[in-house]
């Protein structure tokens, strides 16, 4: 069932899987612009691990053509946070994370060396759009679980946490890591890195912030991968 899942002509996401309805903007792309007719297989997911496959009618009403099937939860959840950078690279971070299996996704709303600002009257609506982001690339990777997605403050609460902070000169990641910061384009203050326990390396070079997100989601969850 997971091939007829990966080559289906669209994914969306639901509500209730158990009588799934689209919404407005979701049967619009489906049967807009992308032109999915009743003939092809789509497949339907509520985001929590639930799918099926299904078709879609001219008026947007989905009609049910398989059992509802549960993906197994994996190994162990991985997550990568990060402080925002400029122009739409926050975007790319969550795009490629999602699409790479990421569990969580932390934004790190403020740093000392932090470039762009995210003020309490833009966080909502920057976090609102990374949500959208995240969902598409969901859809588009065929995911049946979409990653969580949150903002903190300040990255004292994931040091406490236990999470490892990305610095070249740190350890090669293992299993045992679960989770990434990423500092900003100047990095964190040695009074913010000195929260760690743990400073992971994600190779030898030194890599532009959103490419450190990416690579790290990609490192965790290729681990995760080996591992099960």
């Amino acid at each position: 069932m997971i091939e007829r899942l990966r080559r289906s002509a669209a994914h969306v996401f639901v509500d209730n899987i158990n009588s799934p309805e689209l919404n407005d903007d979701d049967a619009h792309h489906l049967l807009r612009v992308l032109r999915i007719r009743e003939s092809d297989e789509v497949s339907v997911s509520n985001g929590q691990g639930a799918w099926c496959m299904a078709s879609i009618a001219a008026n947007g009403e989905v009609h049910v053509i398989s059992e509802v099937n549960r993906e197994v939860e994996p190994s162990w959840r991985v997550g990568v946070g990060f402080v925002p950078v400029k122009g739409e690279k926050p975007e790319l971070a969550v795009q490629k994370l999602t699409e790479v299996g990421v569990d969580e996704i932390v934004v790190v709303a403020s740093a000392r060396r932090q470039v762009v600002k995210w003020e309490d009257d833009r966080r909502k609506r920057n976090m609102e759009r990374l949500a959208k982001v995240a969902r598409e690339a969901a859809m588009q990777s065929r995911r049946t679980r979409l990653p969580v997605l949150s903002v903190l403050g300040g990255v004292a609460d994931l040091a406490r946490a236990g999470a490892a902070v990305a610095e070249p000169n740190g350890d090669p990641l293992t299993p045992d890591d679960r989770f990434v910061v990423i500092g900003p384009e100047g990095g964190f203050t040695e009074d913010e890195l000195g929260g760690f326990d743990k400073k992971v390396s994600l190779g030898d070079f030194v890599l532009r912030a959103e490419t450190a997100a990416i690579v790290a989601g990609v490192m965790l969850t290729d681990l995760r991968g080996r591992a099960s």
